[in-house]
């Protein structure tokens, strides 16, 4: 026969248990955090740009490219055309001791053309980044890695294109 006091011990003891698992299984919070961009501005004196990609790109990069492209890259010329193209995307997942690795690769190029000074120049280059999980993790939180390497890729492109303006 049960003695009340470890009746009472047994049953706080199953509703603790049990409210840990609850919490538990209900957490969702992630240790991977997505950065937010902060691209730098880009400027070119032509009178009109124009954004062209010409491999397909995935959602998440598609958006951001737009993104830096309509607010960032900006044009404050009097007469001329700028074509911004990117040319290669490669996305690689691979894994690594007791975790995964994205490495990312872009290339571009930016063909600036003044007609009435007969004036062409063309900028080329690629950039690359990458981002490392380990341990235990989601699925989830592997996703934000490859947003966060995505945006980074798009930080490096617009570093390396105002290097070579």
């Amino acid at each position: 026969m049960l003695d009340c006091s470890k009746f009472k011990l047994m049953t706080k003891s199953f509703f603790l248990l049990f409210f840990f698992m609850i919490i538990g299984c209900n957490a969702k919070e992630s240790f991977v955090s997505t950065h937010v961009p902060n691209f730098e501005s880009t400027s070119f004196d032509v009178v009109q740009k124009q954004l062209v990609i010409e491999p397909k790109l995935p959602e998440n990069i598609q958006h951001l490219v737009s993104k830096w492209f309509n607010q960032k890259v900006k044009i404050d010329g009097f007469e001329g055309s700028m074509i911004f193209t990117i040319t290669d995307y490669t996305e690689e997942i691979s894994y690594i001791d007791d975790g995964k690795k994205v490495n990312i690769y872009l290339s571009f190029n930016v063909v600036l053309n003044k007609p009435s000074i007969s004036e062409k120049k063309v900028i080329k280059g690629s950039v690359s980044s990458y981002g490392t999980l380990t341990g235990n993790f989601s699925l989830s939180e592997f996703d934000t890695v490859i947003q966060n390497t995505q945006s980074d890729i798009i930080l490096r492109l617009s570093r390396d294109l105002n290097s070579k303006i």
